[in-house]
């Protein structure tokens, strides 16, 4: 049986759906109507949402935990619509890609309230175009006087708009004018406009409405015969001519053009025009009048589900829209015969159709009021099973909220954590991060300022020198949200392995290059020696002038900032000196590298801010005082391998968190082991020393993830879940997250911000670079044994190195941790083999890290000192294969990545845990990995 839905495309038509709702999304309906009935398009406005909201309840979660946010129930309306917007594109980015571009769209309507407002309809259509985030989202802008200019100047600027409440032929001119202008603005600019999309919406029903009710009081005043007969003629006629003869215009311009056949051959497309209100209301008529009587190519089609539901089962499809042209020049002159102006009918319409999306508009606001009222006043920022441990967890939250904590931490009172009054003063000086989100609001216009200076300059890539909390929210920043259009790409350089900084040198063109020198202490001997040696190539090439290209971040009265300032550096950033590395993903450690990509910062800050608000509650339901409470109980019981399973687009988070935990609680014999990146297991193989932690966002979690997480439920082992509600929720996870970790931290009895044992790697590793200045020789380990080229160092009774491997294995027991600590290139060959490595090192049983040296040693490389006690170490250093120089220094980069390899094992060794080092040479790198997996597949498995 043939459907007339999918017949329309036969006529070049296409059929787009007039409604949108989450209901619609997730039942999978929209999904059918796109495969089976031919939907190539959505659009939806105040009115559509607001019967969306009132007829479901699958908003409820959302509307309460964003209001619990502290959001507007505008700032909730715009949640809501930019999400089902976002889900909707995505489904229909198949039908985008199949038509080219031409179809395939979801429009989204601007606040009704800008309709008369130039300047802020472009700024909010920017703003929502970039949130959205989709290349098949149109931005609906009215046609009213002042919407034109904005109509073209969003053209210009690559937005795709769809052109809203379109009444009279005078305004549908203007509308085609405003679109050619753009195209030609942009064209002249020398910018692309293949990808530029728009359609004219040209209402329809309400036309014959308003006609007709004013034909009816005629028709009761009226007695003249003749006049009788034409007003009678006229009804239900109106609507459709007008619509005709608008279709005559759009043939004129975009298909007999001259003007825009030379647009054309450029690559502009076609600017639709789009058959809007096409629902019957008069039931005298045919309740498929407005869709049969319209129909002809390079169309859209917009019909309301429920005259999709009539057109599917009795509407006809023939060419129609050019039929009775002739009549409809009649119909618009016998309409000015009998009194009715034209001009005011439809100037009348468009006003009523702002007047009426704004009703709609305040009533999805009200909507959202009431549910907030009738939903919890607060919902939990958390969830997920913690089983047995359930009440544990509680009364720690209770005991803290009955102490006052929160209270006392937003106070900044160093005593919840040491009763020592020395102690208390260090903390004192570490507590800025609980309201630096506040200052760094407070310097937007600076961090504004650097944005539009680094854009204005030109630069390709921004390469990051800097370890541990000097890198890492950078690195979160560029990798989730990637840089802006005309922003460079951000490379964070935290090694000092020679191969590593040479093969950057060669992928940057170093004349368009910003290099950015991050330490807070301005001494980090890694962050110096990148320093040294890319300001002696910059200088070569620059002279006097190459400060010009480095920026410096660090804390007042450093040696870097002197450094800085005698160089002349484009910009020194002086943070605010009471904020631990690891605690300043906030401040402009973390902000002035995401300004330099081109991040509207204000974004990330103002979920933070009011996520402060919720952070401050004296309450269990205090997101970041439960989600403490959590890990410091469950740690306390055990389950101190805190493994994170994290949706791939913000995977790069665990990194961060892997920092932030480690080196806060990971001291004095006790702490919380992240396990981040794990390959996944079968549920059972896990051990009891676990606690999961599943972050993702909520409207589209990690499948292998959550089913993986629901089952481990199942098994009784805790699971902790946090859910981001958009990726911006960055900014305000990073604050709940530091939170969680001072409360933990006061659980487990030690001061989350300090590093103590973070030094001993630096000193062992500075006294092996004191010999070699002194010798010219790096002392290295005795060797235990050697096989095919590498040499093995450890303690352990063999001169095998079978053995060796064998015994190292065997010394790893149940409730252990097991950490791979690989001194070696990044290349995806050794990658790849390291990652198999972990794969087959999780047959032991136990929890198991990964991570590259140096940059490890400034991150959970605290915990591997100076945590709990039970931990074993597989170090590889595979030998650089080239070296570089350190202007300024007697020693190389290959000696000093060498020399921390070997301090780091010094230091491990000390300590009387099981510690393997392979030293692998620098062209047996991949067959010495490969014996390595060899060894591992048979040293035995539990």
């Amino acid at each position: 049986m043939s459907n007339p839905l999918r017949e329309l495309s036969t006529y070049g038509q296409s059929f787009w759906l007039d409604f949108l709702s989450r209901s619609l999304i997730t039942s999978g309906e929209l999904a059918r109507l796109i495969e089976e009935d031919g939907l190539r398009g959505v659009t939806s406005n105040p009115t559509i949402f607001d019967k969306a909201i009132s007829s479901s309840e699958e908003y409820d979660d959302e509307i309460a935990e964003l209001a619990a946010k502290g959001l507007s129930s505008a700032a909730i309306f715009e949640e809501l619509a930019v999400h089902d917007v976002q889900k909707a594109c995505d489904l229909f980015r198949l039908v985008y890609e199949a038509s080219g571009g031409e179809d395939g769209f979801v429009s989204l309507e601007l606040p009704p309230d800008l309709a008369y407002d130039t300047e802020r309809s472009i700024a909010e259509a920017k703003r929502l175009f970039a949130k959205i985030d989709r290349p098949n989202v149109m931005i609906k802008v009215p046609g009213t006087p002042e919407g034109i200019p904005a109509i073209e100047q969003l053209i210009a600027e690559g937005v795709n708009v769809n052109i809203t409440l379109l009444f009279s032929l005078e305004n549908y001119e203007q509308v085609m004018e405003a679109y050619l202008r753009g195209i030609e603005r942009r064209l002249e600019a020398g910018l692309a406009v293949d990808h530029i999309a728009s359609v004219a919406s040209f209402f329809v029903s309400r036309i014959d409405t308003e006609v007709d009710r004013r034909i009816d009081e005629l028709l009761k005043q009226e007695t003249d015969p003749e006049r009788r007969e034409k007003l009678g003629w006229l009804k239900g006629k109106v609507a459709v001519a007008n619509a005709k003869l608008a279709y005559q215009r759009f043939k004129r311009v975009f298909l007999n053009g001259e003007r825009f056949a030379r647009l054309q051959k450029q690559g502009a497309r076609i600017q639709r025009v789009l058959w809007a209100s096409t629902s019957t209301k008069n039931p005298a008529y045919s309740d498929v009048l407005y869709v049969e009587t319209l129909i002809g190519p390079y169309t859209v089609q917009t019909m309301a589900p429920v005259t999709v539901e009539a057109f599917r089962d009795h509407g006809r499809v023939r060419a129609t829209v050019e039929e009775g042209v002739e009549e409809a020049e009649q119909v618009l002159r016998t309409l000015a015969d009998v009194g009715i102006d034209y001009t005011e009918v439809t100037n009348l319409l468009q006003r009523q159709g702002v007047e009426l999306f704004q009703q709609s508009y305040n009533d999805v606001l009200k909507r959202i009021d009431e549910k907030r009222r009738t939903l919890a006043a607060v919902i939990e920022r958390r969830a997920g099973q913690l089983g047995p441990f359930e009440p544990t967890v509680t009364a720690q939250a209770e005991r803290l909220v009955n102490e006052r904590f929160i209270e006392r931490l937003w106070a900044k009172d160093p005593s919840l954590w040491s009763a020592d009054p020395a102690t208390q003063a260090k903390i004192a000086q570490r507590l800025g991060w609980l309201t630096v989100h506040e200052t760094m609001l407070a310097s937007l216009h600076e961090l504004e300022a650097v944005a539009s200076d680094i854009q204005s300059a030109g630069f390709q890539h921004a390469v990051l020198l800097g370890m541990g909390g000097s890198s890492l929210a950078p690195e979160v920043l560029q990798r989730v949200f990637g840089n802006a259009e005309g922003f460079p790409e951000l490379r964070v350089l935290d090694t000092t392995h020679p191969d590593i900084i040479a093969r950057l040198q060669d992928e940057v063109d170093l004349d368009k290059t910003l290099f950015i020198v991050s330490s807070k202490s301005g001494t980090t001997v890694e962050t110096l020696s990148q320093y040294a040696y890319w300001y002696e190539i910059i200088r070569s090439r620059r002279g006097a002038a190459a400060g010009d290209q480095f920026i410096a971040i660090t804390d007042p009265g450093t040696p870097l900032e002197r450094l800085a300032r005698d160089h002349q550096f484009r910009r020194v950033f002086l943070n605010p000196p009471d904020i631990g590395g690891r605690y300043s993903a906030l401040s402009f450690f973390g902000l002035v590298p995401g300004a330099a990509i081109g991040l509207p910062l204000k974004a990330l800050l103002e979920p933070a801010a009011r996520m402060a608000e919720q952070l401050q509650r004296n309450s269990v339901e205090n997101p970041g005082l439960w989600l403490g409470a959590a890990l410091g109980a469950l740690g306390t019981a055990g389950r101190d391998k805190v493994t994170m399973l994290t949706e791939p687009a913000i995977t790069s988070l665990g990194d961060w968190l892997e920092q932030l935990l480690a080196e806060s609680t990971g001291k004095d014999g006790t702490g919380l082991l992240p396990v981040i990146h794990e390959p996944h297991q079968a549920p059972n193989q896990y051990g009891t020393d676990r606690l999961f932690v599943g972050i993702d966002l909520a409207l589209q979690p990690h499948v292998e993830s959550d089913a993986l997480l629901l089952a481990l439920e199942t098994l009784g082992h805790p699971v902790v879940r946090c859910r981001l509600w958009n990726t911006w929720d960055l900014g305000a996870e990073f604050l709940r997250w530091e939170v969680a970790t001072a409360v933990a931290g006061a659980i487990l009895g030690i001061n989350p911000f300090d590093e103590p044992n973070v030094q001993e790697s630096k000193d062992r590793t500075n006294a092996l670079l004191k010999t070699f200045t002194k010798t010219g020789e790096l002392p290295e380990p005795p060797v235990l044994a050697t096989a095919n080229g590498i040499r093995i160092y450890g303690e352990f009774d063999t001169t095998s190195a079978e053995a060796a491997v064998a015994a190292f294995c065997s010394s790893v027991h149940l409730g252990d941790y097991l950490a791979l600590l690989a001194f070696t290139d990044t290349r995806p060959e050794i990658s790849w083999r390291l990652q198999e490595t972990r794969r087959l090192l999780q047959r032991l049983g136990v929890a198991t890290t990964l991570g590259y040296g140096p940059r490890y040693l400034h991150s959970i490389g605290q915990f591997y000192k100076g945590g709990t006690p039970n931990g074993a170490f597989l170090m590889v250093l595979i030998e650089p294969a080239h070296d570089l120089p350190i202007p300024g220094s007697p020693y190389t980069f290959k000696t000093l990545f060498k020399a921390q390899a070997f301090g780091d094992y010094a230091a491990l060794i000390s300590r009387k845990r099981p510690v393997l080092l392979l030293h692998i040479p620098a062209d047996e790198a991949e067959r010495g990995l490969d014996w390595l997996l060899q060894q591992l597949a048979v040293a035995g498995t539990r």
